[in-house]
């Protein structure tokens, strides 16, 4: 029995050290690395990462779209812009006292004051008294004007392409084509 009782000792000392030696080997080869939590992800962390992966991919369809369509948009004349410069167009020449119509250049003379629509680079810009400088269309290719039977027509090409076309009723007497 006393030998029972040392081998069994040995056996405890030895695996004793054997798990000492483990240990410091462990200990040893992940020194620099911090342990944060050995039990793992708990289900809620689960559900909550998803959840959020799910809400982030579900916006993929709408941005995506956007971000590859993003550089036309900025480079064509886009629709409402085209609408505030016809609503003042027919403002200002319904306004005017005389109108010259040529291919590239509207002149309007209104209580005295000469107001021109012209191109100036990519863009339609009006001046008043051959000063300022009011930029109306950007990113324009082309533009003219056309006299009709019954007023003017206002056409414009973008850098894509787009052409916009409108007619302007004239009702004062003293036009000049």
């Amino acid at each position: 029995m006393a030998q029972r009782t040392k081998s069994a000792g040995v056996r405890r000392c030895h695996k004793k050290r054997c798990v000492l030696s483990i240990k410091m080997l462990m200990q040893t080869s992940i020194k620099h690395v911090k342990v944060l939590n050995s039990r793992g992800f708990t289900l809620a962390e689960v559900l909550l990462s998803f959840s959020i992966f799910c809400l982030i991919v579900s916006f993929l369809p709408v941005i995506v779209p956007i971000l590859i369509h993003q550089h036309p948009i900025e480079m064509r004349i886009q629709r409402l812009e085209w609408e505030i410069f016809i609503s003042q167009i027919k403002k200002e020449i319904r306004m005017s006292q005389n109108i010259s119509v040529s291919s590239q250049r509207l002149q309007l003379e209104r209580d005295g004051q000469l107001i021109i629509y012209e191109k100036y680079g990519a863009n339609l810009r009006r001046r008043v008294d051959n000063k300022g400088h009011e930029i109306l269309l950007q990113q324009v290719h082309s533009f003219q004007f056309e006299r009709l039977l019954n007023g003017v027509s206002v056409s414009v090409t973008d850098l894509y392409g787009n052409q916009y076309r409108e007619a302007v009723p004239v009702l004062i007497r003293d036009v000049v084509y």
